[in-house]
């Protein structure tokens, strides 16, 4: 039973340090929720493992996914892999606009912060679309990297902008 509250802490500060940096507009002492069917948690190792509809959710962030699986060898977050039907990220960017993410599998590397995604990648900014095999995200730059897709092509779709929010129209 200690060993299970040491590193449910351990995970807990680990996330922490990464969350706030995957969102705009973050707030570091906002508490973060993990939400799982099933949980197993190696410190020795340094992984923990969620499985069944897992989320987490810090402020406006929400990741889901089948399983989430935590690298944190030596209790420094490595990364984060989400698999399953579609892993998904929902946050907001420095604009304050909508950023969600899906694909097959989602890792998420602290450094950056980024996320790469493979399998039906797709990444939404506000209403611009992205898609292909494998997509890498920086959330913090708000850029991002596409290899081709299904179609054999990357497929971007961007949204007409309101004239009057770039100041055209008076």
């Amino acid at each position: 039973m200690f060993r299970t509250d040491i590193s449910k802490r351990l995970l807990l500060t680990l996330l922490l340090a990464w969350m706030p940096a995957a969102h705009g507009q973050h707030n570091p002492d906002l508490p973060i929720r993990i939400e799982a069917d099933r949980a197993n948690l190696d410190d020795q190792r340094g992984v923990s493992v969620y499985q069944g509809n897992v989320t987490i959710t810090q402020g406006d962030t929400v990741i889901t996914g089948d399983e989430v699986t935590v690298h944190a060898p030596d209790r420094q977050l490595e990364r984060m892999v989400s698999e399953g039907r579609l892993a998904t990220l929902t946050t907001r960017d420095e604009s304050n606009r909508e950023v969600r993410a899906e694909a097959r599998r989602m890792e998420f590397f602290p450094d950056g912060p980024r996320v790469a995604l493979t399998g039906e990648a797709r990444v939404w900014q506000g209403d611009d679309e992205f898609r292909g095999s494998r997509i890498v995200y920086n959330l913090e730059a708000a850029t991002l990297e596409a290899s081709t897709g299904d179609t054999g092509r990357v497929e971007a779709i961007f949204a007409p902008r309101d004239r009057s929010e770039d100041g055209d129209t008076p």
